[in-house]
């Protein structure tokens, strides 16, 4: 299998934001991303990059707290929209 062939990774900006959110606010300098190795945080960080740079070329840039704060509520809500497999899983019928 060639690991350096680029995949296609269609996300809503929307969700662009809200997990770029996640990755710059909430996991980083964690005790979970310090427990990762080397090549697992190396993994994390270069997603965040990638983010980063999809959210600029799609207009979106730093801007003022405030400002910044409502576009990350907004793009929050809009993930609640978004279709989870694992949030549709049925539980197995009964037996007996």
């Amino acid at each position: 299998m060639d690991l350096t062939k680029e995949a296609q990774l269609n996300m809503s900006v929307g969700h662009l934001i809200a997990t770029w959110d996640i990755f710059s606010n909430k996991l980083a300098g964690t005790d979970f991303l310090n427990s990762l190795n080397e090549d697992e945080q190396r993994a994390i960080w270069a997603l965040e990059d990638l983010f980063e740079s999809t959210l600029l070329e799609n207009g979106v840039s730093s801007r003022p707290a405030t400002e910044w704060e409502r576009l990350v509520q907004a793009a929050k809500l809009h993930v609640r929209t978004i279709h989870v497999d694992v949030l549709n899983l049925t539980a197995p019928p009964k037996t007996g």
